[in-house]
């Protein structure tokens, strides 16, 4: 599962803004219609959304950055692929798990998320990643390959078989 592009989106002063995109492959123009694709309206922290956008498939998931002078904000993190034949389920475990340790380890803000995007990017590609956030944290993960045992796999061959 390899996205073309991993981006931060943020609901600043202005509306939506894009933070980071890494790499930054995307065209500016498709890039500035993705932004508005990415949080729909009426999410909450913790939605997660797919959509389709020009020949682009993306899956954001939205949380709250918390501020300690402001309100909070919504954001999102973005993966964006150039084919649908990605596990979306997988990436909002990836993402969802990501903002929560960062969370726990009040780590969660604008910063770090600039910061790890490329790392994440990487272990998207890598199928696993290991990311220091700082010199006594940090946060790591295995993607898992799902594979049908062989009673699964023996079940569905015989209902491809019936019809």
């Amino acid at each position: 599962m390899k996205p073309m592009s991993l981006c931060l989106i943020n609901m600043g002063v202005k509306g939506l803004e894009l933070i980071k995109s890494f790499p930054d492959v995307i065209p500016s123009d498709s890039m500035n219609q993705l932004v508005y694709k990415t949080i729909p309206i009426g999410s909450n922290p913790g939605d997660f959304a797919t959509t389709t956008f020009n020949d682009l498939n993306l899956s954001s998931f939205i949380f709250r950055i918390p501020s300690a002078d402001q309100r909070d904000n919504l954001a999102s993190l973005v993966a964006v692929f150039s084919s649908s034949d990605y596990d979306s389920k997988t990436i909002k475990q990836v993402f969802s798990w990501v903002v929560s340790e960062l969370d726990k380890k009040d780590l969660l803000n604008k910063g770090t998320l600039e910061n790890i995007l490329p790392k994440l990017y990487k272990g998207f590609n890598k199928g696993q990643f290991k990311i220091e956030i700082t010199s006594t944290s940090s946060i790591s993960f295995s993607f898992k390959t799902e594979s049908k045992s062989e009673n699964g796999q023996a079940i569905d061959d015989l209902a491809d078989d019936l019809w």
